[in-house]
């Protein structure tokens, strides 16, 4: 029997006969889609059916990739093709052990322009590294707390042979309401997409750079970022298949927590505190989502599956409550089923540790060992599979096909 989601779905889509990539999605109002109980099943199909085989998951990933384009990020254009690079700094850092060098990229299309640029610390030979890229407003600066934790996980990223690279995003987008008419917008007027989308195509922006540049080693690159810069990464991960570890760092609600599921007794972060300071971060659809999280045909675990069978790694801190650790974990979990089932079992982890809101010394360290473990099959100096929260039951009613 069709599950009554897809009912309405079905019933509202035109699909081609094969369930292609290129599928014409039309998805309904959250308000029209019936209430689920528990998590929404990542193995359902656009008309009804489960998936019977994992050569099916290409084109769920398309038909779930279009459904949170549609209800959350917003539709991304393409990235440009070669790229305008100008350098601006180089010298060396790290007591010489490190080269930093900033470039500026210009694009330009329809008219409109815009500059933005990056920020990258390396080893000093010329060659191609792993390579860790990082959403920011600040890069290396000594004089302020980021900027500070990101040149100490520069010096032991350098040691274990990684380049690691920030970005500012908000040259890309500036991160206030009513910024459609500045930064990256005017060149992309066909796209309805919100900033955190912008912010998570630059990312592939900087990547393109990066290859050009010849610093990036293209089968082991990263991204991550800290809260909004967390969702950020997220996104990326998802809408870029060349990452190969997506690193949010407690990103919360449109990140790696869930909209559904908070620890009780603690201040839930739900869709509607998005409104009115982050409404541009998202399609005006997912704030119409507000006081209709259980009809949602997604939630984080849906995202994280998305990065399946490529690696996640997700730290996050215990009492970082508006971050919702409680709702990380539970989609975390349901989210497992999909890499398990892809035969992923272990390339997606969890670092916990105590304390609040930061990515700093001993998350870095943790995204580190994760990436030497995933790319060089180092062992483990920590574990990515303890829970702050065992005894939970994870919210789902389906199983892997």
């Amino acid at each position: 029997m069709m599950h009554p989601l897809h009912l309405i779905l079905f019933t509202s889509l035109v699909i081609h006969a094969t369930y292609a990539a290129e599928a014409p999605y039309v998805f309904p109002p959250v308000k029209d889609l019936p209430e689920q109980e528990g998590l929404a099943d990542p193995f359902l199909k656009p008309d009804g059916t489960r998936l019977t085989s994992t050569a099916e998951w290409p084109a769920q990933r398309s038909y779930l990739k279009a459904m949170l384009a549609h209800y959350q990020y917003g539709q991304m254009p393409p990235r440009p093709g070669k790229l305008r690079l100008k350098k601006v700094d180089h010298h060396p850092v790290l007591s010489g052990k490190a080269i930093q060098e900033t470039y500026a990229i210009h694009l330009s299309r329809k008219g409109k322009a815009l500059q933005f640029h990056f920020c990258l610390i390396r080893p000093r030979a010329d060659k191609r590294y792993p390579a860790i890229v990082k959403n920011g407003h600040v890069f290396f600066e000594e004089d302020n707390k980021s900027g500070r934790n990101d040149r100490e996980a520069a010096r032991q990223a350098v040691e274990r042979g990684y380049l690691l690279c920030k970005f500012n995003r908000e040259e890309v987008a500036n991160d206030k309401p009513g910024n459609r008419t500045s930064g990256v917008f005017p060149l992309y007027p066909g796209y309805d997409w919100g900033t955190i989308a912008a912010w998570a195509w630059a990312h592939g922006v900087v990547i393109d750079a990066l290859d050009q540049l010849g610093h990036a080693d293209m089968e082991r690159l990263v991204v991550t970022g800290h809260s909004r810069g967390g969702k950020t990464a997220l996104c990326a991960g998802i809408y870029d298949e060349r990452v190969a570890i997506t690193a949010p760092n407690s990103s919360g609600t449109g990140g790696t927590g869930s909209l559904r599921y908070f620890e009780t007794g603690q201040k839930p972060q739900q869709i509607s505190h998005h409104r009115r300071p982050f409404s541009h971060w998202w399609v005006p659809r997912f704030h119409a989502c507000a006081g209709h999280e259980n009809r949602l045909p997604f939630d984080a675990h849906t995202a994280k599956a998305l990065i399946a069978p490529r690696a996640l790694v997700n730290a996050h801190a215990r009492q970082d409550y508006w971050a919702n650790p409680y709702g990380t974990e539970l989609t975390a979990r349901a989210a497992d089923v999909v890499f398990e089932w892809l035969n992923a079992k272990g390339r997606q982890g969890l670092h916990w540790r105590e304390g609040g809101h930061a990515q700093g010394e001993e998350d870095w360290l943790a995204l580190l060992d994760f990436a030497d473990g995933q790319f060089f099959n180092k062992p483990a100096k920590r574990s990515f599979t303890i829970l702050a929260y065992p005894q939970a039951t994870i919210p789902i009613h389906w199983k892997a096909p």
